[in-house]
């Protein structure tokens, strides 16, 4: 019996890194784009690469005016929360909206291509683009039905760790379909 000490976020990390593993061999080749390295790169991608200019959306709110190295931003809506005061920020701390048109067509012309690699790789066209074979289909590898038993005792171990934890929830149970499942122990 192998013994890994780990921190939580550590252990996190394992069960992310297990889901990711477990998603894409069920198919679901759209969590790629997910990954923080291209969710970042994508985000950074669609943030306009320009100077500010006066009209500008930015993340504080929209540009009403710039002088002196700074831009005046119309505060009425900072962060979801309405807010009357107006303020003046230095230009390099003016930080633009993402374009979130550009975000969307740059996702889904990554889906259409990870579809295309998908059926490329399975030879299965039967499948549709959001679509994926689910855990116990025949044509997924056991390895993907390990990883999600690993990942359905650590997801119970930290919802047991929760101070009031909800009871109905996908975690609060554990539902284990391989043959190895009953040796797998997690301690928080």
């Amino acid at each position: 019996m192998a013994i890994l000490e780990v921190n939580n976020d550590q252990l996190s990390l394992i069960q992310n890194a297990l889901d990711f593993y477990s998603r894409v061999g069920i198919g679901q080749f759209s969590v790629i784009k997910d990954h923080p390295t291209f969710q970042k790169n994508l985000w950074k991608e669609c943030v306009p690469k320009k100077e500010p200019e006066v009209g500008d959306r930015t993340q504080q709110g929209e540009i009403l005016e710039i002088k002196n190295g700074k831009a005046l931003i119309d505060g009425s809506v900072i962060d979801g929360n309405w807010n009357k005061i107006n303020e003046w920020k230095k230009l390099e701390d003016v930080k633009l909206s993402t374009d979130y048109e550009s975000y969307h067509e740059m996702r889904d012309d990554a889906d259409s291509i990870l579809y295309q690699a998908r059926n490329i790789l399975s030879d299965d066209h039967s499948v549709g683009i959001n679509g994926n074979w689910g855990i116990h289909n025949p044509k997924v590898d056991e390895t993907c039905r390990e990883a999600y038993d690993l990942i359905q005792v650590i997801r119970h171990e930290f919802y047991k760790a929760q101070d009031n934890p909800n009871p109905v929830t996908v975690d609060s149970s554990i539902h284990l379909t391989t043959k190895d499942s009953n040796n797998i122990k997690v301690t928080l």
